[in-house]
């Protein structure tokens, strides 16, 4: 269901450059190979009123540094959110970004909610096991709708190795969280099932961990999402291959099954993840 849509146009001789600060968020600027130009900004501005736009908020209680618009190295263009806000038609879990230059910026956003497309990696390496998954299970289904669930696999411990093997699994959600509650729920989620944080890699009862809220690529003081190193963890991509394989990653723009030939070729070739990671 479409929830926002928005457009906007600027004409670029009309630009200052001095709206650089204003306009401009850090990423952005680390993002521009080479010199900020009128038309890197008049694109930006066109882009950010136009997401301001499918909010139906216009700028009013949204900030330009709220927001950066980057590129690929293919060149397209994504949206990376510091905050997320819902529409005035709700939340939403895909957003489309779209970028035109001759005399003029054009720009276009479209704000989606597709059912599903949340996914949330789930591991475990003390107790019982297999009884901390059902568990989470069962309180995740208190917060939202559960539309499928991988099966569970055994792997090597990740980052720090003296340590137990884990149990993983992913399920994908359905969720009208905000991004940032949907942590805080997780994060809850966790502390009932008595998960201690002692130390980054530890063992823990249980890790519940957002890899993807739709296509939406967000970056503040307390979220990252995809998961910043989602491309490099078996126990998350084979489960993820399982039951999403066409799902694309939204800065990368590979697919499950992309993902898991590059991970499974390199990891072999230096002998990592065993316990038979790699077969179904």
């Amino acid at each position: 269901m479409i929830v926002g849509l928005g457009n906007d146009i600027v004409d670029i001789s009309r630009v200052d450059e001095r709206l650089e600060k204003r306009i401009l968020t850090e990423e952005e600027r680390e993002n521009k190979d080479g010199k900020i130009t009128k038309e890197y900004i008049a694109g930006r501005f066109a882009l950010k009123e136009s997401y301001f736009k499918a909010l139906y908020t216009g700028i009013s209680g949204n900030s330009f540094q709220d927001i950066s618009f980057l590129n690929r190295r293919d060149g397209s263009v994504f949206l990376m959110l510091h905050k997320y806000k819902p529409s005035k038609n709700g939340i939403y879990n895909f957003v489309y970004a779209s970028l035109s230059h001759d005399s003029f910026a054009y720009a276009t956003v479209l704000l989606e909610k597709i059912e599903g497309k949340v996914f949330i990696g789930i591991g475990t390496n003390l107790g019982k096991r297999e009884e901390n998954i059902q568990k989470a299970l069962e309180k995740l289904t208190e917060i939202s709708k559960i539309v499928s669930v991988s099966n569970i696999i055994e792997t090597e411990p990740y980052g720090k190795t003296d340590q137990p093997t884990f149990l993983n699994c992913v399920v994908e959600i359905d969720t009208n969280l905000t991004p940032n509650a949907l942590l805080e729920e997780l994060l809850r989620i966790e502390k009932e099932m008595g998960r201690i944080r002692i130390e980054k890699w530890g063992p823990r009862v249980i890790d519940l961990d957002i890899l993807f809220y739709g296509n939406l690529v967000l970056k503040n003081e307390n979220l990252t999402v995809p998961h910043y190193d989602f491309e490099n963890r078996i126990f998350f991509v084979k489960p993820m291959l399982e039951i999403a394989p066409d799902f694309v990653h939204p800065i990368s723009l590979k697919t499950m099954s992309e993902i898991f030939d590059e991970l499974k070729s390199k990891s072999l070739n230096n002998n990592m993840h065993p316990l038979n990671s790699w077969e179904f």
